[in-house]
Protein backbone atom coordinates (compact mmCIF):
# COMPACT_ATOMS: atom_id res chain seq x y z
CA UNK A 1 0.00 0.00 0.00
CA UNK A 2 1.59 3.60 -0.99
CA UNK A 3 2.36 5.68 1.45
CA UNK A 4 -0.48 8.45 0.99
CA UNK A 5 -3.53 5.51 0.70
CA UNK A 6 -1.71 4.50 4.59
CA UNK A 7 -2.24 7.91 5.71
CA UNK A 8 -5.67 7.86 4.55
CA UNK A 9 -6.32 4.43 6.19
CA UNK A 10 -4.83 6.36 9.75
CA UNK A 11 -7.30 9.48 8.97
CA UNK A 12 -9.85 7.14 8.32
CA UNK A 13 -9.32 4.82 11.68
CA UNK A 14 -8.62 7.95 13.75
CA UNK A 15 -11.79 10.14 13.15
CA UNK A 16 -14.13 7.69 13.16
CA UNK A 17 -13.34 6.73 17.11
CA UNK A 18 -12.81 10.33 18.09
CA UNK A 19 -15.84 10.96 18.83
CA UNK A 20 -17.77 10.34 22.44
CA UNK A 21 -21.05 9.86 23.82
CA UNK A 22 -20.93 12.52 27.08
CA UNK A 23 -24.79 11.91 27.74
CA UNK A 24 -27.02 8.83 27.10
CA UNK A 25 -30.03 10.01 28.67
CA UNK A 26 -33.08 7.53 27.81
CA UNK A 27 -34.57 8.22 31.46
CA UNK A 28 -34.91 4.52 32.50
CA UNK A 29 -33.04 4.34 35.98
CA UNK A 30 -34.34 4.76 38.35
CA UNK A 31 -37.37 2.51 37.13
CA UNK A 32 -40.65 3.88 38.70
CA UNK A 33 -42.78 0.60 37.85
CA UNK A 34 -46.11 0.50 35.60
CA UNK A 35 -47.72 3.64 35.10
CA UNK A 36 -45.89 5.34 37.80
CA UNK A 37 -44.69 8.79 38.19
CA UNK A 38 -42.51 10.82 40.75
CA UNK A 39 -41.17 14.17 40.85
CA UNK A 40 -39.17 13.58 43.85
CA UNK A 41 -37.09 10.81 42.14
CA UNK A 42 -34.94 12.07 39.32
CA UNK A 43 -33.20 10.51 36.63
CA UNK A 44 -30.18 9.26 37.35
CA UNK A 45 -27.54 11.84 36.51
CA UNK A 46 -29.90 14.37 35.96
CA UNK A 47 -31.42 17.19 38.18
CA UNK A 48 -34.63 18.94 37.38
CA UNK A 49 -38.09 19.92 38.84
CA UNK A 50 -40.41 18.52 36.23
CA UNK A 51 -41.89 14.44 36.31
CA UNK A 52 -40.01 11.19 35.63
CA UNK A 53 -43.17 9.27 33.76
CA UNK A 54 -43.23 5.40 33.29
CA UNK A 55 -44.86 5.03 30.39
CA UNK A 56 -46.25 1.08 31.21
CA UNK A 57 -49.69 0.57 30.88
CA UNK A 58 -51.99 3.81 31.45
CA UNK A 59 -51.10 6.81 33.10
CA UNK A 60 -52.64 10.19 34.14
CA UNK A 61 -50.07 11.94 31.71
CA UNK A 62 -51.15 10.79 28.72
CA UNK A 63 -54.02 8.42 29.35
CA UNK A 64 -54.23 4.55 28.21
CA UNK A 65 -51.80 4.77 25.41
CA UNK A 66 -48.09 7.03 25.62
CA UNK A 67 -47.63 8.75 22.30
CA UNK A 68 -45.30 6.95 19.87
CA UNK A 69 -41.77 6.71 19.58
CA UNK A 70 -40.16 6.96 22.75
CA UNK A 71 -36.96 6.00 23.92
CA UNK A 72 -37.14 3.00 25.92
CA UNK A 73 -39.79 2.38 28.79
CA UNK A 74 -39.76 5.88 30.95
CA UNK A 75 -39.24 9.77 29.77
CA UNK A 76 -39.40 12.92 31.19
CA UNK A 77 -42.24 15.73 31.65
CA UNK A 78 -41.81 19.02 30.36
CA UNK A 79 -44.56 20.48 32.81
CA UNK A 80 -44.98 24.31 32.28
CA UNK A 81 -41.57 26.26 33.85
CA UNK A 82 -40.43 22.98 34.80
CA UNK A 83 -36.21 22.23 33.79
CA UNK A 84 -33.85 19.46 33.93
CA UNK A 85 -30.14 19.52 33.13
CA UNK A 86 -26.95 17.85 33.46
CA UNK A 87 -23.23 18.57 33.35
CA UNK A 88 -20.22 16.87 31.66
CA UNK A 89 -17.13 17.47 30.84
CA UNK A 90 -16.22 17.66 27.22
CA UNK A 91 -13.43 14.90 26.00
CA UNK A 92 -12.12 16.65 23.05
CA UNK A 93 -12.26 20.99 21.76
CA UNK A 94 -14.13 21.13 18.85
CA UNK A 95 -18.52 20.49 17.67
CA UNK A 96 -20.32 18.98 19.67
CA UNK A 97 -23.95 17.94 18.57
CA UNK A 98 -26.81 17.68 20.99
CA UNK A 99 -30.27 15.28 19.73
CA UNK A 100 -33.40 14.71 21.65
CA UNK A 101 -36.78 13.37 21.28
CA UNK A 102 -39.73 15.03 21.48
CA UNK A 103 -43.49 14.47 22.63
CA UNK A 104 -46.67 16.35 23.58
CA UNK A 105 -48.60 15.65 25.77
CA UNK A 106 -52.68 15.17 24.81
CA UNK A 107 -54.86 17.23 25.30
CA UNK A 108 -56.73 16.72 28.46
CA UNK A 109 -59.03 20.35 28.65
CA UNK A 110 -57.36 22.12 31.54
CA UNK A 111 -54.25 20.96 30.49
CA UNK A 112 -52.44 19.63 27.69
CA UNK A 113 -49.03 19.47 25.30
CA UNK A 114 -49.18 22.95 23.90
CA UNK A 115 -45.34 23.38 25.14
CA UNK A 116 -42.79 25.97 24.07
CA UNK A 117 -39.61 25.38 25.52
CA UNK A 118 -35.91 26.59 25.48
CA UNK A 119 -32.41 24.05 24.84
CA UNK A 120 -29.08 25.35 26.22
CA UNK A 121 -25.48 24.66 27.26
CA UNK A 122 -23.32 27.15 29.40
CA UNK A 123 -20.41 26.60 30.70
CA UNK A 124 -16.76 27.45 32.43
CA UNK A 125 -19.65 30.87 33.87
CA UNK A 126 -20.10 31.68 30.21
CA UNK A 127 -23.46 31.64 28.13
CA UNK A 128 -22.80 29.59 25.35
CA UNK A 129 -26.43 30.56 23.88
CA UNK A 130 -29.65 28.60 23.32
CA UNK A 131 -29.31 25.89 21.02
CA UNK A 132 -33.00 27.03 20.12
CA UNK A 133 -37.08 27.44 21.24
CA UNK A 134 -38.97 24.21 20.15
CA UNK A 135 -42.19 23.45 20.55
CA UNK A 136 -44.65 20.37 21.05
CA UNK A 137 -48.43 19.85 19.73
CA UNK A 138 -51.48 18.66 22.48
CA UNK A 139 -50.64 14.42 21.56
CA UNK A 140 -47.89 14.50 19.18
CA UNK A 141 -45.66 11.41 18.71
CA UNK A 142 -42.17 12.05 19.45
CA UNK A 143 -39.84 13.23 16.89
CA UNK A 144 -36.15 13.40 16.83
CA UNK A 145 -34.19 16.88 17.21
CA UNK A 146 -31.21 18.59 17.19
CA UNK A 147 -28.50 21.11 17.82
CA UNK A 148 -25.39 21.73 17.78
CA UNK A 149 -22.49 23.94 19.64
CA UNK A 150 -18.70 24.61 20.20
CA UNK A 151 -16.61 23.23 23.49
CA UNK A 152 -13.37 23.04 24.93
CA UNK A 153 -11.34 19.89 25.76
CA UNK A 154 -11.22 19.81 29.98
CA UNK A 155 -14.19 22.22 30.66
CA UNK A 156 -17.05 21.93 31.92
CA UNK A 157 -20.47 22.20 30.38
CA UNK A 158 -24.82 22.25 31.45
CA UNK A 159 -27.12 20.93 28.94
CA UNK A 160 -30.26 22.04 30.21
CA UNK A 161 -34.40 22.04 29.01
CA UNK A 162 -36.24 25.03 30.19
CA UNK A 163 -39.87 24.50 30.05
CA UNK A 164 -41.68 28.54 28.60
CA UNK A 165 -45.14 28.08 29.41
CA UNK A 166 -46.97 30.17 31.94
CA UNK A 167 -49.79 27.65 31.91
CA UNK A 168 -50.31 23.26 32.41
CA UNK A 169 -48.97 22.07 29.35
CA UNK A 170 -46.36 19.90 28.91
CA UNK A 171 -43.45 18.44 26.55
CA UNK A 172 -42.14 14.71 26.60
CA UNK A 173 -38.55 14.45 26.41
CA UNK A 174 -36.52 11.31 25.67
CA UNK A 175 -33.51 9.89 24.08
CA UNK A 176 -31.01 13.09 24.99
CA UNK A 177 -27.67 12.20 23.54
CA UNK A 178 -24.46 14.31 23.60
CA UNK A 179 -21.71 13.23 21.11
CA UNK A 180 -18.56 15.33 21.09
CA UNK A 181 -15.53 15.29 19.34
CA UNK A 182 -17.68 14.83 15.62
CA UNK A 183 -15.37 15.33 12.59
CA UNK A 184 -15.64 18.59 10.59
CA UNK A 185 -16.76 19.12 7.00
CA UNK A 186 -13.24 19.39 5.88
CA UNK A 187 -12.10 16.38 7.64
CA UNK A 188 -15.15 14.14 6.10
CA UNK A 189 -14.06 15.66 2.73
CA UNK A 190 -10.54 13.60 3.40
CA UNK A 191 -12.50 10.99 4.56
CA UNK A 192 -14.50 10.72 1.69
CA UNK A 193 -11.36 11.14 -0.51
CA UNK A 194 -9.51 8.61 1.36
CA UNK A 195 -12.44 5.65 1.02
CA UNK A 196 -12.32 6.84 -3.22
CA UNK A 197 -8.52 6.05 -3.24
CA UNK A 198 -8.49 2.87 -1.14
CA UNK A 199 -11.34 1.71 -3.89
CA UNK A 200 -8.99 3.13 -6.59
CA UNK A 201 -6.05 0.95 -5.54
CA UNK A 202 -8.20 -1.90 -5.19
CA UNK A 203 -9.44 -2.09 -8.28
CA UNK A 204 -5.54 -1.69 -9.70
CA UNK A 205 -4.45 -4.50 -7.97
CA UNK A 206 -6.91 -7.12 -8.77
CA UNK A 207 -6.64 -5.65 -12.81
CA UNK A 208 -2.59 -6.06 -11.73
CA UNK A 209 -2.81 -9.78 -10.34
CA UNK A 210 -5.16 -10.19 -13.68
Amino acid sequence: MSRSLSFCVLLIVSTSTSAATLIDGSFETPNLGVGNYSYSMQPAGWSGTGALVNAQGASAWYGSTAPTGQDGLQFYALQATNSIFQSFTATKSGKLIVSWLSGGRPNFGAYGGDQTYDVSLTGSGIELGSLGTFATNSGQAFERLSGTGLVTAGQIYTLSFHGLSSSDETAFIDGVSVVGGVPEAATWTMLIVGFGLIGAAGRMRRSAVA
